[in-house]
């Protein structure tokens, strides 16, 4: 059994990587956003959950 965990976790290292990856991408997208585009976001995101984003609340 201890092999199929070992095979497991390998298979799952470029899912990781690409995941990082998309991590990595929308995080810097973000910062490239301006005041406008952030508070157009927040918008959708209180739109959708009904909610305000933590960052809002200061």
């Amino acid at each position: 059994m201890k092999k199929e965990t070992n095979d497991k976790q390998q298979a799952c290292d470029p899912c990781e990587k690409q995941f990082e990856r998309n991590v990595h991408h929308l995080v810097h997208e973000v910062e490239g956003y301006t005041d406008k585009e952030h508070r157009r976001k927040e918008q959708e995101v209180e739109d959708s959950f009904g909610t305000v984003p933590a960052s809002s609340k200061k």
